[in-house]
């Protein structure tokens, strides 16, 4: 069914043209709403052109007090300089950071600044007790603490000038901060309105450790303190946020979108030139092989959007609604060529949230189970794929999470290598981009899109045996895990719900998924359905009796009381992000905020979106935790009323 196009896209995408792509691209300092961004934009505007496919280069407004869809716009932004220089003690004079050697250097957005300060340790800064006795008016603080919350405490509350960090994430099993001694973390600031604007300065862990024995030094010898001199050239305007947005036309209106972000610091190669690099290398294909009659124009159109991300594919989606019911499908393209020896990496397709399970991701994963070209065993038989991949659950932070909201409603897996050593690192390079790997992403993405533009009934009719044979492989999994953890410690199992709660759970999304297939043409589902219900129920049946489940009460306490009583209702499409709003939240309301999201930073990208996934204006947040659970394994009402609470206050959803 796939076969012929997947040759042809073999046959001619070019992982060593799309590394090239990936050497221009990464040469943009590329950050949202800036001048660098839009340079970057019109060079894959013109790539695009030389390709012999339409493109153009869109603008919205950028500046404080504007709304896209739930996502607040802020102030177009640049800098011309940012130094750093230790001045105190003379003896240890140096230069720390210049953001014209290094652009991650500087926080992004800092505020301009010129002058002498003094530097105050905090190890983290992040709790109310560390300013106990502390002076910091007029002074910059150096901290490796959450970058929100230091500017929160430190400048708007304490009087700091600015902010010194030496953070560097640990990625468990794969990244320590001393693995990157000499790389700087992409550190930025989000001005929305109303904010203390300050700057600030990124060290290496290696710099970072040296200044902060310095400090140390100093105060135990009773010495002045560590001074250093900053100077910061910037400036903040209403200008404009970009988007690239390309056309293969076909002969619907209805499309097909192929999605990159275009953003990121320069030099980053795999975040993510390399996406938005395979989207043009797609297109040079397929309008290559249109063009040529190799292959016939699509009956869809085949679109190409290269993004500033989430805010600026917001924009595009807000000032764009009329295009959304034409788009049949998209393919997220995020961090595709990393070299897995080097990067530590997985290929991964990112599956649908449950409330819109759909078809999309099960096509994905047979491209690239289809292009994992595997070494032969001793014996010349086949062998294992030479390269790694997996399938993922639902974790958002990229623009799917924008199409895969059932309010928006368009089926788009992500395609990502994660994890990766070198993620928002100043050692995010180029040499850290493998070709090999950029052809493959190119292949899937290009055959991916071809097929959808023209799959009707018989491509629908393949899909739905693609959809039913894994959704029964899930289902076996899943009873498996049971009857091999049935005998576990309750608290030691994922998630607390009963097995034939789960079971129904992958049933109810394997039918949505079926039905989603109407979209690409008629075709009677009803018979799978059926099929898949009675596997489900029959395979239950059959092992029910080897799982021994103790019963289980359900949740009670003031968070699943407070939860029953709850029925949300969207006022906007798209997930809300909250870290976006804490300029307008009372310090009680920030507060609250912070211990939620100190728990479970990542949580609260993931679950909140879930949230707005399932709320229909009839759930209440109890039954809406409990679906959750059953998709994630995780039970997380406290994060969820308190989501809840925090946006009716700001008028983002009615309660």
């Amino acid at each position: 069914m796939i076969g012929p196009t997947l040759k042809i896209m073999q046959e001619h995408v070019s992982g060593h043209l799309t590394k090239g792509y990936v050497a221009d691209i990464a040469r943009y300092h590329r950050l949202q709403a800036t001048p660098g961004f839009l340079e970057a934009a019109r060079y894959c505007q013109q790539r695009f052109q030389q390709f012999g496919v339409e493109a153009q280069v869109l603008g919205f407004p950028a500046r404080e007090g504007t709304m896209c869809w739930g996502w607040p716009m802020f102030q177009e932004w640049e800098a011309s300089s940012g130094v750093l220089e230790l001045v105190q003690p003379e003896e240890q004079a140096r230069k720390l950071a210049d953001y014209n050697e290094e652009r991650l250097s500087l926080i992004q957005r800092s505020a301009p600044f010129e002058g002498e300060v003094e530097v105050v340790l905090l190890e983290n800064g992040e709790e109310w007790s560390e300013y106990e006795g502390l002076d910091l008016r007029g002074k910059v603080v150096f901290t490796r603490g959450d970058r929100d919350r230091v500017h929160y405490l430190a400048v708007e509350k304490h009087g700091a000038v600015g902010i010194i960090t030496d953070v560097m994430k640990e990625l468990p099993g794969l990244r320590h901060p001393m693995d990157l001694p000499d790389a700087r973390q992409y550190t930025s600031f989000w001005w929305y309105g109303g904010e203390q604007k300050c700057f600030g300065f990124v060290l290496s862990p290696k710099e970072g450790a040296r200044l902060r024995a310095l400090i140390k030094q100093q105060d135990r010898e009773g010495k002045p303190p560590v001074r250093v001199r900053a100077r910061v050239e910037s400036r903040f305007w209403d200008g404009e946020i970009n988007v690239v947005s390309a056309l293969i036309p076909g002969q619907t209106e209805e499309e097909v979108v192929l999605l990159a972000h275009l953003c990121h610091p320069q030099g980053a190669a795999n975040d993510n030139a390399s996406g938005s690099a395979t989207v043009l290398e797609a297109a040079r294909v397929l309008q290559a092989l249109i063009s040529s009659g190799t292959l016939d124009r699509p009956r869809r159109g085949i679109r190409f959007l290269l993004v500033p991300e989430m805010m600026g594919f917001a924009a595009y989606l807000a000032h764009n609604e009329e295009l959304i019911p034409h788009m049949v499908a998209a393919l997220n393209l995020d961090m595709v060529g990393e070299d897995q020896a080097l990067c530590g990496s997985i290929l991964t397709i990112e599956r649908a949230p449950g409330a819109l399970a759909n078809y999309a991701d099960d096509l994905v994963l047979r491209l690239v189970e289809e292009t994992s070209s595997g070494a032969a065993n001793y014996a010349g038989l086949e062998g294992q794929s030479t390269s790694q991949h997996a399938v993922a659950p639902f974790s958002g932070g990229s623009d799917h999470c924008l199409l895969v909201d059932p309010s928006v409603g368009v089926p788009c897996p992500m395609l990502n290598q994660w994890p990766d050593k070198f993620y928002h690192t100043s050692a995010d390079t180029l040499d850290k981009v493998d070709p090999i790997t950029l052809a493959r992403a190119g292949t899937i993405a290009t055959t991916y899109a071809y097929f959808l533009a023209n799959a009707q009934s018989k491509e629908a009719a393949w899909l739905v045996e693609e959809v039913l044979s894994r959704f029964k492989a899930e289902v076996l999994k899943c009873l498996r895990d049971a009857m091999t953890h049935s005998d576990e410690d309750q608290s030691a199992q994922k998630g607390s719900q009963p097995v034939a709660k789960r079971v129904d759970f992958l049933l109810q999304r394997s039918e949505r998924a079926l039905a989603s297939l109407r979209r690409l043409g008629e075709i009677e589902v009803s018979p799978c359905q059926q099929e898949a219900k009675s596997f489900a129920k029959g395979e239950l049946a059959r092992v029910e009796r080897l799982i021994s489940e103790p019963r289980r009460e359900p949740p009670d306490d003031r968070w699943e009381r407070e939860a029953a009583t709850i029925v949300p209702s969207r006022v906007c499409p798209g997930p809300i992000d909250l870290k976006n709003f804490t300029n307008k939240m009372s310090d009680e309301e920030y507060e609250t905020w912070w211990r939620v999201y100190k728990a479970d930073p990542e949580g609260t990208y993931v679950y909140p979106a879930m949230l707005l996934y399932w709320a229909d204006g009839h759930r209440n947040v109890s039954e809406i935790s409990d679906l959750i659970e059953l998709e994630t394994g995780k039970r997380v009402t406290e994060l969820l009323v308190t989501c809840c609470r925090l946006w009716e206050r700001l008028k983002l959803v009615k309660l």
